[in-house]
């Protein structure tokens, strides 16, 4: 089996589960076969939505139906993390609330009520954003025992329950990337004008601080957010489910006329084209109320084969010097990414910016 038709055949799948909530049929593929599709499910963060269908697939040696029991088993820790996230989600508003502080929920747990099971949703992380009270926040997780410490941009990080917690004190990043700074001004705008309209109930009823991003925000933030993890790295077919579901849920209650204005101004709407391609000729799904952009069916292409050849992961430990020497030699791979993400930006500049902002990581004095 090919890499591509691994892929063809993955998107089968998500589809037939996440949008048509019908049966479908399985590929008749050997065990070998199975393992490969499998892996690049997992790779590409969709593997507890095809997992459930695992059940029907039968071999008759022991060493393949393992194989299988394994990939099951990986797909069901998912679940356990989710709920995990959704208990330290928990233990945040509280612990703010005590101090009269809302929190909005970004990404995560929040996507994850798109999906027919929300434990499919793979995700890591937790974003959140206080209403301008990120310092404040900081200041109630030192008393609580949980210690931030500065990031490159628009987020300090933190770790609690084994699980990484950002907060964002700015929704995009706009200190090295000047077409972010009307993106982040009309987030942070949208947020006091609607930010506290979506309560996130999927926390509970005795929850009641905590918000999640309306339609309009999400239109702007999810679009951002995926155009910044393809020049980074690439995007897995995970984030564009994501855009997807988010459409299908949400179409229709967002304020296209302000998202495409602002498309336009944080120069996005090239990236979002391209997204909106691949959805209707890789993925098969359109939604009439989106808005169409003409682009270069060229690049689209380029783009989605970075999509389904994903690179490397950075093996070395997080901010050592052989981790900056990695992630150097993969910015510089993807500068042809960054000439339609970030138009007429200086790639030289931003490398010497991250460079200085990696080595004051490295010596510890990064505020």
């Amino acid at each position: 089996m090919k890499r591509l038709e691994a892929i063809d055949a993955i998107i089968r799948l998500c589809n037939a589960v996440l949008l048509r909530n019908e049966p479908t049929s399985l590929p008749d593929l050997s065990a070998k076969e199975w393992n490969k599709l499998l892996t690049i499910a997992s790779e590409q963060g969709v593997l507890p939505i095809i997992a459930p269908l695992l059940t029907e697939v039968t071999f008759e040696d022991e060493m393949s139906r393992l194989m299988l029991v394994e990939w099951i088993v990986t797909a069901e820790q998912n679940a356990a993390q989710y709920q995990e996230r959704l208990k330290t989600m928990q233990f945040m508003a509280k612990m703010f609330a005590n101090e009269g502080i809302d929190i909005m929920f970004l990404k995560g747990a929040s996507l994850a009520q798109l999906y027919s099971k929300p434990e499919w949703r793979v995700f890591s992380d937790i974003d959140y954003y206080l209403y301008g009270w990120s310092e404040r926040g900081l200041e109630v997780m030192e008393r609580h025992g949980i210690e931030n410490e500065g990031y490159y941009h628009h987020h300090t990080q933190a770790t609690l329950n084994g699980i990484l917690l950002e907060n964002h004190y700015d929704f995009v990043e706009r200190v090295n990337h000047r077409c972010d700074i009307a993106l982040d001004d009309a987030l942070k705008e949208l947020s006091e004008k609607e930010g506290h309209s979506l309560r996130a109930t999927f926390l509970g009823d005795e929850v009641t601080n905590a918000y999640v991003m309306t339609p309009t925000m999400n239109a702007l933030f999810l679009m951002r957010h995926m155009s910044a993890h393809f020049v980074s790295e690439t995007i897995p077919l995970r984030m564009l489910y994501d855009w997807v579901l988010f459409l299908k849920h949400h179409a229709t209650d967002v304020d296209w006329q302000l998202v495409i204005d602002l498309y336009d101004k944080s120069e996005m709407s090239e990236f979002a084209g391209l997204i909106q391609y691949l959805l209707k000729t890789k993925l098969g799904v359109e939604y009439a109320e989106c808005p169409v952009f003409l682009v270069d069916e060229e690049i689209a292409e380029k783009l989605w084969l970075s999509i389904i050849n994903p690179p490397e992961q950075d093996p070395y430990k997080k901010f050592s010097l052989r981790y900056y020497i990695f992630e150097t030699k993969t910015f510089w791979k993807n500068r042809w990414k960054h000439q339609i993400v970030y138009t007429g930006e200086s790639y030289v500049w931003l490398f010497c910016r991250y460079a200085l902002l990696g080595t004051k990581k490295m010596l510890g004095v990064l505020k």
